[in-house]
Formats: structure tokens, C-alpha cells, sequence
């Protein structure tokens, strides 16, 4: 049999045995996608698993009540975390269980203060400076304006009562309004599930990786210092924060971006009644993400739509937007991202929450 036969037998084997590998791995990782993963618990930064995060009958979620214990951010650092018999957010050390507070903040992740422990958040920092003030966090991740309106009903139902109703409301807030509804009296998510599936997550896992380490070897590329702007967080197209200087509905479900700020603002306004009635005052506070800082400007669009709600409604305007953007002029938004918010996240780390409440404290009444 000629040499040249033999090799070439060789190499069709070759051949198969590789192409065969690949299908298998294709097969395997799809399969892991579509089924063991995609019916996994789909995890939180709340660590729903470990009990904390539950679901509410009226307004969608919650924190449990009475918890004592650890919570993970982003599923790599843990923390001390307690709340008091209402589900609160609360001093690990001081749990009060009280039915009436001066100062109730109400807000979503940023205002619950993720990855850090109630007394390094914005909310726990204001009350160490306000000690003679019984203060409660009423936030919770993935909070929206629906959600604000149905809990303060409930709790007022319940006899809370607050003197003052802080709302830090999100720039996220307004797209995830597009997918909140309120039916027969109770928030639903009409987009069960807005993750996006990964049909092959070992391959897309790897991908990733060697982006990581690809990107953070070269010098050149889109970075803002290094910030990868090809990261969702600080790209220009993320529409959780970019609808501020964007406005195409992109993102913002069957209503679009317009409808979106409409239903948010009709539901602020229902808030204020239902405090107008109630006796309570009502403040609003904004502050920009990562994304303003990167391609918005002070008086983003925002600081108007809330500056202007609160017209004749509002005890105060905490408005964050110029601190942060003196900040920028003093230096530049590459040390202000890394200076205030954690690295590839559009949250406050412990010097942006301490600028929050630095700002808060000096408007404060």
C-alpha cells in the first residue's frame, strides 16, 4: 500500500475524531444551556437562595423579615446583612421595629445600598449623622415606580407612618416601569425573564475570558483609563441608562420610552396624593450612573423630568448630578467612575455613598 494511502487514512481519522469532539462539545454545552442552566434559579445579588430576597403578594418582591445574616454581591464578596420584622434594611446592631419614622427612603438597589452593610450605605450614613431621627429603608432591588406607590399603600394599611418620604428614584426605574403592570390591585412582571439566554455558556464563558485577558493586556482599544467601554456598564448603547440621551423606544417593551416616563411620572403623582392625604412630605433625589458621566451632561434630562415633578409637590430636591460633575471638572470621569462606583458596575461603592449622603445631609431641612 502506497506511504501516501497511509497518511492520507490517518488524517481523514483525524479529521472525524476532531469534527466528531466538536459536535459532542456543541451538543453537551447546549444542552447544559437550554436545560440544566436555563432551569436553574436565576441568581441575585439579594442571594434570593439563601432566603433573603422573597416575593410579595401586593408589590412583586421584597426582603424577608428578621434576617440575620450573610448576602453576596455579585456572587463574589459576601456581607453582613439584617432586617427588622418588616423586612427593612436595617443596623445589624440597633434593629428597630417601630411602626413610626421621621425619614423613610424608598429607592432600588443603589438606595438598599448593594455589597455593602446597612451602616456603609447612603440611608445608614444619614441616620448616624441624624441619631435623634428614626429612620427606614423601604428600597429593594429592582424597585420602580409601581412597586414605590403599592408598598407605601400597604405599609400605610398596615399603620406605618412617616413623616417624610424620600424617594431616590433610578435612572433604571423607567425601563423597568415598561415591564411592571399593575392588575387587580398587585404589581406583575409581564417579562418573566429579561436575562439573556446563553445557548452555549462554556463556549461564551471562554469566549469572555479570553476577551479579559486580551483587553486588559493592550494599551489600545475603546477604554476610558481602564474602563472597557465594550463593557455593557459604561457603553453608550446600554438602554438602562442611555435613554437619557437617547430617545428611541428601543428597550422599553410595547409602550415605548415616552409612554415609559408618562406611566413612571402618573404613578410619582399618585405617591404624592396618597401623602398629600396621609400628612406626609414628599422628596426626591437623583444622581447619574457611570453611563452619565461618561456621555450625559449636568442638567440631564433626568435632573428636568424630577426637578420639574417636583414643582409645588416636593420638600426637596436632592440632586447629586452637579457634585459628581464638579468632580469631573476637577479631574476626570475615568477617576470619578473609579473613585465612586465599583469597577464594572454601575452601583456606589462605600466613597459614593458617602458623596450621596454628604449631598443629602446638605439640602436636608
Amino acid at each position: 500500500m502506497p506511504t501516501s494511502w497511509i497518511k492520507s487514512d490517518n488524517a481523514k481519522d483525524i479529521l472525524i475524531v476532531i469534527v466528531f469532539s466538536l459536535v459532542l462539545l456543541l451538543l453537551v454545552d447546549y444542552f447544559l444551556g437550554y436545560t440544566i442552566l436555563h432551569n436553574a434559579p436565576i441568581r441575585t445579588r439579594n442571594n434570593a437562595e439563601r432566603g433573603l430576597g422573597i416575593s410579595h403578594p401586593i408589590y412583586h418582591h421584597t426582603l424577608a423579615p428578621n434576617y440575620n445574616g450573610l448576602a453576596s454581591f455579585d456572587q463574589k464578596t459576601e456581607h453582613r446583612f439584617c432586617t427588622n420584622d418588616a423586612g427593612f434594611k436595617s443596623d445589624c446592631n440597633a434593629i428597630n421595629n417601630t411602626k413610626n419614622y421621621d425619614i423613610a427612603f424608598l429607592g432600588d438597589s443603589f438606595t438598599e445600598g448593594v455589597g455593602l452593610p446597612y451602616e456603609k450605605t447612603f440611608v445608614g450614613l444619614i441616620a448616624e449623622r441624624l441619631p435623634k431621627k428614626k429612620i427606614a429603608n423601604l428600597a429593594v432591588s429592582s424597585y420602580a415606580p409601581s412597586i414605590y406607590y403599592l408598598k407605601l399603600v400597604d405599609l400605610l394599611s398596615k399603620g406605618y407612618r412617616f413623616k417624610e418620604l424620600v424617594i431616590f428614584i433610578d435612572i433604571s426605574d423607567i425601563q423597568d416601569e415598561s415591564n411592571y403592570a399593575i392588575v387587580h390591585g398587585k404589581v406583575v412582571d409581564t417579562i418573566k425573564n429579561t436575562s439573556k439566554q446563553q445557548t452555549f455558556p462554556l463556549i461564551n464563558f471562554g469566549l469572555k475570558g479570553l476577551k479579559s485577558r486580551f483587553l486588559s493586556a493592550s494599551n489600545s482599544g475603546p477604554h476610558v483609563g481602564s474602563l472597557d467601554l465594550n463593557d455593557d456598564v459604561y457603553s453608550k448603547e446600554n438602554r438602562r441608562s442611555a435613554w437619557t440621551i437617547d430617545d428611541s423606544d428601543d428597550g422599553f417593551g410595547k409602550i415605548g420610552l415616552k409612554g415609559s416616563i408618562e406611566k413612571s411620572v402618573g404613578l410619582m403623582e399618585k405617591i404624592y396624593a396618597v401623602c398629600k392625604k396621609n400628612n406626609i412630605q414628599l422628596s426626591i433625589g437623583v444622581y447619574p450612573w457611570p453611563g452619565q458621566i461618561l456621555y450625559d451632561v449636568e442638567e440631564s434630562k433626568q435632573v428636568k423630568i424630577w426637578r420639574e415633578f417636583c414643582t409645588n409637590k416636593c420638600t426637596n430636591f436632592y440632586n447629586s448630578f452637579p457634585t459628581f460633575f464638579d468632580s469631573v471638572r476637577s479631574s476626570n470621569k475615568k477617576d470619578v467612575i473609579s473613585k465612586y462606583y465599583y469597577y464594572g458596575d454601575p452601583h456606589f461603592n462605600e466613597a459614593g455613598s458617602q458623596l450621596i449622603s454628604t449631598d443629602f445631609l446638605r439640602t436636608y431641612h
